[in-house]
């Protein structure tokens, strides 16, 4: 095993050399700066107590730089708690390994941050900190960061991504494989993922763009965005609006309390929202939108496969729009009306019933075969308004 430890000198590779750390006063606290670096191993592994930054070079080598902070009377009583919080690295079986620990001085202030360099082509990095933000940048392999307190910073990774915080945002950037992102508290922004993606936040917004592959959301209180995902999406917040653009699969989207708005889901849609506007346009496959107190409105694609589909809502209106080709039969009932223009239809096909009751209110239904007739569309309205558009 090859070992840098430093302490009051820096041995490398079996050589002593001088310190290289630079102390200076800042007020009460001092402040100590070395570098060192060690031979790359296909595997990087760097443990700290606060900030890691790490980033992918050309060079063979891994190079670190420490910078720690502490609380002292005198240099002496300083360059103590230093020698009792060492930064110590290691090549150990092909892995690079990097730990600076904390000294136990109690209130002395400390603090540290460590600035790694790498090796581009580093199949396997893992990051692990016990508070503070991470930053990892232009890494051709996988990548692992989990933080017990802080922001974390992701771009240019080649393959996988799993990264978590205990409390901070997170920020993905021109991620090539898988991604698996968690924070407790913070929000979520991706853009570019080369596979599926996994995104979850206890309290925060999500954001996310560019995913090839399948794209999983979830937020327990903030808005989440989605453009362009190449495979499925699942959208899930208990507090906020859902707004998405371009999903070339399937798209499930509910929301507790916000507005669901779907633009181009040809492959199916479920959207459900406790109170808040559901809109979706240039929709196909199985379309299914459930609004507890609110709107909904609709516009099916011209050359869409439509299958079995449901709009329902109990207070508000649906609007929807059906191109004038569509093979389509439809079911629309307003539950609740003692009048008949609650229902209005641009199709001649439709025909609307108002069926009376002796006591109490009646209800309102439409049905119609367009073109010929085909999967079912069913619109159920308690009692609000249905409106049938032609789209030419």
């Amino acid at each position: 095993m090859r070992l840098v430890n430093w302490t009051a000198g820096l041995l490398v590779l079996g050589l002593v050399l001088p310190a290289a750390g630079v102390i200076r006063k800042e007020g009460r606290f001092w402040i100590e700066e070395k570098e060192g670096a060690i031979p790359a191993g296909t595997r990087l592994r760097v443990a700290s107590v606060g900030p890691v930054s790490i980033t992918g070079d050309t060079g063979n080598d891994v190079r670190f730089k420490v910078t720690r902070r502490v609380r002292a009377d005198t240099q002496r009583e300083a360059e103590r708690w230093f020698e009792d919080a060492p930064l110590t690295a290691s090549l150990q079986n092909g892995t690079t390994v990097i730990s600076l620990q904390s000294p136990r001085c109690g209130r002395c202030g400390f603090s540290a941050s460590l600035a790694v360099s790498a090796p581009r082509r580093t199949h396997h990095t893992t990051i692990d900190s016990e508070g503070g933000s991470l930053t990892a940048q232009g890494l051709e392999g996988r990548l692992n960061a989990s933080t017990q307190g802080g922001a974390i910073l992701i771009e240019d990774i080649g393959r996988s991504v799993r990264a978590d915080t205990a409390g901070g945002n997170i920020t993905l950037r021109a991620i090539g494989g898988e991604i698996l992102c968690d924070t407790a508290g913070g929000a979520i922004s991706l853009d570019g993922a080369g596979a599926d993606a996994t995104l979850t936040t206890s309290g925060g917004s999500i954001t996310a763009r560019n995913v090839a592959g399948t794209l999983r959301t979830e937020t327990a209180g903030g808005s989440i965005t989605a453009e362009k995902v190449g495979r499925s999406l699942v959208a899930e917040t208990s507090g906020g609006s859902i707004n998405v653009t371009d999903v070339a699969g399937r798209v499930r989207a509910e929301t507790a309390g916000g507005s669901v708005n779907i633009l181009s889901a040809p492959h199916g849609v479920r959207a459900e929202t406790a109170g808040g506007k559901i809109y979706l346009r240039d929709v196909a496959g199985a379309v299914t939108a459930s609004n507890a107190t609110g709107s909904i409105q609709a516009y099916f694609l011209r050359g869409g496969l439509l299958q079995d589909s449901v709009l329902e809502t109990n207070v508000g209106s649906i609007d929807v729009w059906l191109p004038a080709d569509l093979k389509v039969t439809i079911e629309a009932i307003v539950e609740l009306t003692n009048n008949d223009r609650r229902i209005q239809s641009d199709f001649e096909a439709i025909r609307v019933r108002l069926d009376r009751e002796r006591f109490g209110p009646s209800s309102i239904t439409a049905e119609g075969a367009l073109n010929g007739g085909g999967p079912v569309l069913r619109i159920l309205n308690t009692a609000g308004h249905i409106k049938i558009h032609r789209l030419e």
